[in-house]
């Protein structure tokens, strides 16, 4: 279950993984179109935040989990 990682189930927070997942695939779609209008700086400082709230939202340390240089963000 995608929301393990916080320590919380789905009954206590009422959001079902199809939630989280169609969640992440619109931050994705949004991080694609910035990636194509910004430049390197504002984009990396933007996935940078995205990181950082997905970290304090989740308890993971997103960035050590999925860094850059593995490619698979």
């Amino acid at each position: 279950m995608l929301l393990s990682a916080s320590g919380q189930d789905a009954s206590e927070s009422e959001v079902t993984d199809e939630e989280v997942v169609t969640a992440a695939e619109a931050i994705g779609e949004e991080l694609a179109a910035a990636k194509e209008s910004s430049s390197e700086f504002a984009f990396t400082t933007m996935v940078m935040q995205c990181n950082e709230a997905i970290g304090d939202e989740i308890g993971v340390d997103y960035g050590s989990v999925c860094g850059v240089d593995d490619g698979c963000c």
